[in-house]
């Protein structure tokens, strides 16, 4: 019987705070807007004075969501397993912690029977873009401070854009349990657990620049990072957008993650996202439907 279980909050955002001001990532910006146009002053002095005419247009600061999934799988089994050693051709028979073992006439072979006590655990983080699903390099994230909202609203001031997560937890630990289900075998399995222990939406601020090049007319966009101050070619939003799931829904998860992955088993979850609450209003709306049907 496998045991799933989500140890992990109802619902768990956080914002990253900026480690480098508005100020300060424009100044990065300017020191490096010749990437903007793609490095044609790049270490040529004598053109410096000619990037006076690449000049900043407009600015916008914006939140990116990613998600970090972490869990651990639990394997403890036992299993029946054959070993055994040479032996000489006069040996007939051999006694190991006082039980005899017959040796076949010409098989020069001791063969033993065991027991083996297995335990096996597994551990798989995973971290994704909850815009675009893609995995990325977010690890080195997780060690700036950052604070808990409960909605997304709360980022939203002075015109600061949040880009909506689109990839919703319940994705997230289905390819997470499958990568930590692992196939065994075994004559008796004592647990068979896997475990989700961290699942958070986070959102990290990013700042951008947007030059334009006075002399051709054209622009170009650069994207300072304000955690790592990294400098890179980007875009500008310019408006805000759309949620698509409620936060309520993005971390949503179910029992029919259990029928995903063991069909016909009796396995075990334990939700602590309290799909119960979800459960009891329905049933309470179809017995207030009952009542005004009967009455």
């Amino acid at each position: 019987m496998v045991e799933l279980q989500f140890n992990v909050l109802k619902q768990n955002i956080h914002a990253f705070e900026d480690r480098y001001s508005q100020i300060e990532c424009e100044g990065l910006a300017i020191g490096k807007k010749d990437k903007a146009f793609g490095g044609l002053f790049s270490g040529i002095k004598k053109f410096v004075s000619s990037q006076d005419h690449i000049r900043l247009a407009t600015s916008e600061k914006r939140y990116e969501p990613f998600w970090h999934i972490a869990g651990t799988s639990i394997l403890e089994y036992k299993r029946t397993t054959a070993d055994g050693f040479e032996t000489k051709p006069e040996v007939k028979d051999i006694k190991i912690n006082g039980v005899v073992h017959q040796i076949k006439e010409g098989a020069h072979w001791c063969g033993l029977a065991g027991e083996d006590h297995c335990f096996e655990q597994y551990e798989k983080e995973m971290m994704v873009d909850a815009h675009t699903g893609e995995v990325g390099d977010y690890k080195k994230y997780l060690q700036f401070p950052s604070r808990t909202i409960k909605q997304t609203e709360e980022l939203m001031k002075d015109k600061v854009v949040v880009v909506p997560a689109k990839v919703k937890a319940s994705f997230l630990a289905r390819q997470l349990i499958k990568e930590l289900i692992k196939p065994i075998h075994a004559d008796k399995v004592l647990q068979e657990k896997v475990k989700v222990d961290h699942l958070t939406l986070y959102f990290r601020p990013i700042y951008a620049f947007e030059f334009i090049d006075s002399k051709t007319g054209k622009s170009s966009i650069l994207d300072v990072d304000a955690l790592t101050g990294e400098v890179k070619k980007g875009s500008i939003i310019g408006k805000g957008l759309k949620e698509i799931f409620e936060e309520g829904d993005l971390f949503a998860l179910g029992t029919e993650l259990v029928t995903d992955f063991i069909p016909g088993t009796k396995a075990a979850v334990m939700v602590v996202q309290k799909v119960r609450a979800a459960r009891k209003k329905k049933k309470q709306q179809r017995e207030d439907n009952r009542r005004r049907i009967g009455s």
